[in-house]
């Protein structure tokens, strides 16, 4: 069973990963490191949550809906397993 949680995790770190690259990645697939080097692109993160939310409540299919997808079931899969520690 532990085995299984772990994968669970894993799963949920990699579906959050994902999500994040794509948000701090240009059109061309770059990262700036020097605009993320102190902060990681929290600010451009989380204004792209905003707007990925606001794109899959009017259910539309853009860049940022996927990735605030993904990152939410990556917290989701984070949340099933830590919160039934059977």
């Amino acid at each position: 069973m532990e085995n299984f949680k772990t994968a669970i995790l894993i799963a949920g770190s990699i579906f959050i990963l994902f999500g994040y690259l794509r948000f701090i990645t240009d059109d061309n697939g770059n990262v700036n490191l020097n605009n993320y080097r102190f902060t990681g692109g929290l600010l451009l993160v989380v204004s792209a949550m905003v707007d990925g939310t606001r794109d899959i409540a009017k259910r539309l299919r853009s860049k940022n809906a996927l990735s605030a997808i993904a990152i939410y079931l990556g917290i989701l899969l984070f949340y099933i397993v830590l919160a039934f520690k059977s």
